[in-house]
């Protein structure tokens, strides 16, 4: 009785499901309108000029190609763009400017080099054309944090001791909190980074920190390790970025705002820090 049972409830359990799999409902979700902001990109880096780049967000459905016109659909341009540090005030001109390795490109440009002294207050000033508000923020330039040894250890495994890994050391100063950045390249500085993390001194319980790698490394492999000091804006503004981009690709994630350091009427995004980095270029060998 039960197996005859069986086989006459299957067959209906399975056209119920196969039904139920069919059973969808488009739903359509109002989304309110965005309104772009201006977006301020200014790393100050010693031995270069004072280099901004200024542009506009788009919405995330917004279609843009990159097509001849896309510089200048993003760009903002005819701002008024001066930084003061040490009595001192430069104004950035209005120019397409590039930086070739690794890539970046800026729209304003100062004729002015950035000092690289430790402690200088740098405040940044924009004034938006067509009376579209103002921009300010602040940096303060901090000291390098050198690589104090690059060590490369071959595998000890003979099976494959032809794959080496690397161990990068820092001395962290442990009287004051710090952050940093670390970013590794194979091959080329232009190349996607093997290695792009953020990191404060909080878990390190000794002032020597170790950055390293797997066993992944082949005789002859060229190898770009970049320690940047970081501030905390910089941290905040990063972190906050990639869980951003991590949000997007993530239908069910919370949205991540982004944690900005400049602020002002002309409601902005972005970051003003200074870009302080040692690197090292390693070719391995035995």
């Amino acid at each position: 009785m039960i197996i005859n049972s069986l086989k006459n409830i299957l067959p209906i359990a399975a056209i119920t499901f196969f039904a139920a799999c069919n059973l969808t409902n488009d739903v359509n979700i109002d989304l309110p309108a965005y309104e772009s902001q201006p977006v301020v990109e200014c790393y100050l880096e010693p031995g270069k000029p004072f280099r901004l780049l200024l542009s506009r967000s788009y919405a995330f459905f917004d279609q843009f190609g990159l097509d001849s016109s896309f510089l200048e659909k993003t760009l903002l341009n005819d701002a008024l763009v001066t930084i003061s540090y040490n009595g001192q005030t430069d104004t950035l001109i209005n120019q397409l400017n590039f930086d070739p390795s690794p890539l970046k490109i800026f729209n304003y440009l100062g004729s002015n080099i950035v000092p690289a002294t430790p402690g200088i207050l740098y405040k940044l000033d924009i004034e938006l054309p067509d009376n579209r508000g103002h921009i300010s923020g602040e940096t303060t330039m901090l000291p390098k944090v050198p690589i104090d040894s690059v060590v490369v250890d071959f595998n000890p495994e003979p099976a494959f001791d032809t794959l080496a890994r690397m161990l990068t050391y820092i001395t962290d100063n442990q009287n004051e909190v710090n952050f940093y950045r670390r970013l590794l390249n194979y091959a080329t500085l232009d190349s996607f980074p093997d290695q792009d993390f953020l990191v404060t001194d909080r878990f390190s319980q000794t002032a020597l920190i170790a950055f390293g790698t797997g066993y992944e490394l082949e005789v002859g492999d060229t190898v770009f390790n970049t320690i940047f000091h970081i501030t905390k804006d910089y941290y905040d503004y990063a972190e906050s970025y990639q869980l951003a981009v991590a949000g997007n690709l993530n239908p069910f994630s919370q949205p991540s705002p982004i944690k900005s350091n400049v602020s002002g009427t002309g409601n902005p995004l972005g970051i003003f820090t200074c870009l302080v980095y040692d690197r090292d270029t390693t070719i391995i060998h035995r």
